[in-house]
């Protein structure tokens, strides 16, 4: 649960200050970051989703360049829109070469309406950050995705875990007739999912649900998440849990169910793989982490306007100086 700060002159001013430097490294990558680039690498297996708007269309072409420098296999693109016009978003992509596709979030509620399930829309309907969670899991149902924020960037390619077996996790009945088949059994479902410092969940929603426990257990991010599989068919009541959180449209309730869902059959990755930290919003100018070549990415929750176009601009100068070394050579 976040702090509120009180509002000073001070804060104000080193606000501005920070702002006005992450402006500079922001124009700065402008001016450098490549045009165009080459599609010389091979694809992925694993589809990547990004759930995007307006702020997030001007910070993709640095995700995806940390996606393109620092990893070995580039996955194709689901890019979800959260109803910005799909014309802004494919401009943001003019530089992409690799396959994509842009889809609304309706395009995905859509999914789920077909499948009766009119709770979690109606949950979106009334919380935007909900619509983020309605896409995932309805692009998790026809294939393994790999979903992240728009303000990670990435240092290396991250570790996923193998789907599971197809085997499944509910036995069928074990009489059928021509007539009445039986149901198809449910798939397993895979997840792994990051971290956060702190938890930052919906209160009144854990209280009624009585899962304080949650607020014992390691902090959940829902940044990044890997999924693949059906929620809906391995986790009993998440239509009712749907009904229930569809009352909320306040920050954090999506991020409240997210959390459940890892309790119930997620994975995590850990703190130091993916940095997520409010700690260093004014200091180091460098941090120790650019240069440790351990750590995996950076999710920039509260330095979107700063330090995110730091590290942006620094894998930049990275690549560009490991390119004039190997010229040289």
């Amino acid at each position: 649960m976040s702090n509120s700060k009180k509002i000073t002159v001070t804060y104000i001013l080193v606000y501005k200050f920070y702002t006005l430097l992450g402006r500079c490294c922001r124009l700065a990558f402008t001016l450098l970051s490549p045009k165009q680039l080459s599609a010389d690498k091979a694809l992925a297996d694993t589809d990547l989703v990004l759930f995007c708007g307006r702020k997030g269309a001007t910070m993709l072409k640095a995700v995806l360049l940390s996606i393109y420098y620092n990893w070995e296999r580039i996955p194709a693109l689901t890019l979800v829109s959260d109803g910005t016009p799909k014309e802004i978003l494919e401009s943001a992509l003019r530089f992409w070469p690799f396959p994509y596709q842009v889809k609304s979030w309706e395009d995905c509620a859509a999914w789920h309406r077909t499948k009766g399930r009119q709770a979690i829309i109606d949950f979106a309907l009334v919380n935007p950050y909900a619509r983020k969670m309605l896409s995932v899991l309805a692009e998790a149902e026809s294939r393994p995705v790999f979903y992240c924020d728009t303000d990670v960037l990435w240092f290396a390619e991250p570790r996923l875990p193998t789907p599971a077996a197809n085997q499944p996790q509910h036995p069928a009945p074990r009489h059928s007739t021509p007539q009445h088949p039986a149901p198809a059994a449910a798939q397993p479902c895979t997840m792994r999912i990051s971290r956060d410092d702190q938890h930052c969940y919906h209160l009144p929603a854990i209280r009624f649900l009585n899962r304080l426990d949650l607020l014992e257990k390691p902090a959940i991010n829902c940044g990044i998440v890997y999924l693949s599989g059906s929620v809906y068919d391995n986790y009993p009541g998440f239509e009712e849990l749907m009904q229930f959180m569809r009352i909320f449209n306040e920050p954090f309730s999506e991020q409240t169910t997210f959390a459940l869902l890892a309790d119930r059959f997620g994975d995590t990755w850990t703190l130091e793989e993916i940095i997520l930290t409010t700690k260093d919003i004014h200091w180091p100018l460098l941090p120790r982490y650019l240069f440790s070549g351990t750590q995996l990415a950076r999710h920039h929750v509260a330095t979107k306007h700063s330090w995110f176009w730091r590290d942006a601009l620094f894998i930049l100068f990275l690549k560009n100086k490991s390119r004039r070394r190997s010229a040289a050579a």
